[in-house]
């Protein structure tokens, strides 16, 4: 296994959106490795189709982003971010606290307390997931995607000095609600892209993918994230690679 350990400089960071420079999304920088050789290029993502051979399957990620970031409506400038649908009906939150740029973790949290949601309902944390970050919860009334709707924004840290609407969130991919987080390896991608990626010769197989909360502390247990397969995506994968 290769560990690569870097320093992000901060003004390398996603700011914002490319669209926000005059850029079409996928107008963006892509770094372009291959294994056979150790050769790394660097292109733009509009070159893609050229890189790709007809034949390569190129798997996409249907999963469209939540509005998951609900504050809680006790004045104390709280915020819950919703992150993963469990199977008993609960859900796993992440707890944070408003701050001079976005939110921060609020790590002050304890089990059985009850914050009011907007709307009338309330979140109930029943036990610990990870120490000091997530938990599992119970929401009443249990109806978190009409909570969404009505009161959730996108999640946002830091280094994202402002607001951006849910649509700068999605890819274009996106058919299925459900992820805590923008699912980015595909934002990108535009129609036309895809559609010269077909043309010449490129398969485009959906897999479904639910991201959670992102930035798992050091030392912090994986957290469960839904997903679905279909008999034909995977037997197109299959085929590729056995080719």
């Amino acid at each position: 296994m290769t560990v690569v350990d870097f320093v992000l400089p901060p003004a390398l960071e996603a700011h914002e959106p490319p669209e926000a420079r005059g850029l079409a999304r996928d107008g963006v920088r892509l770094l372009a490795g291959w294994r056979s050789t150790g050769e790394v290029r660097h292109h733009r993502f509009t070159d893609l189709p050229a890189l790709l051979r007809p034949g390569d399957v190129l798997v996409v990620n249907t999963s469209g982003t939540l509005p998951a970031a609900v504050p809680v409506a006790d004045g104390r400038g709280l915020v819950v971010h919703f992150s993963t649908a469990l199977p008993d009906g609960r859900w796993l939150v992440e707890l944070r606290r408003s701050a001079a740029k976005a939110t921060v973790p609020y790590p002050d949290a304890a089990a059985g307390e009850r914050f009011p949601l907007p709307g009338g309902g309330h979140l109930t944390l029943d036990e610990p997931y990870s120490a000091g970050r997530l938990w599992m919860s119970t929401v009443d009334p249990p109806d978190v995607p009409a909570l969404l709707d009505w009161y959730g924004r996108p999640i946002r840290y830091g280094y994202v000095p402002r607001s951006w609407p849910l649509p700068y969130y999605q890819t274009v991919f996106a058919t299925v609600p459900g992820s805590a987080e923008m699912p980015s390896a595909a934002r990108p991608f535009t129609e036309r892209l895809v559609t010269r990626l077909v043309s010449t010769g490129v398969l485009v197989v959906p897999v479904l993918l639910h991201t959670g909360v992102a930035s798992p502390e050091a030392h912090e247990r994986p957290y469960p994230e839904r997903f679905s397969v279909s008999a034909t995506s995977a037997r197109v994968v299959t085929q590729a690679r056995r080719g």
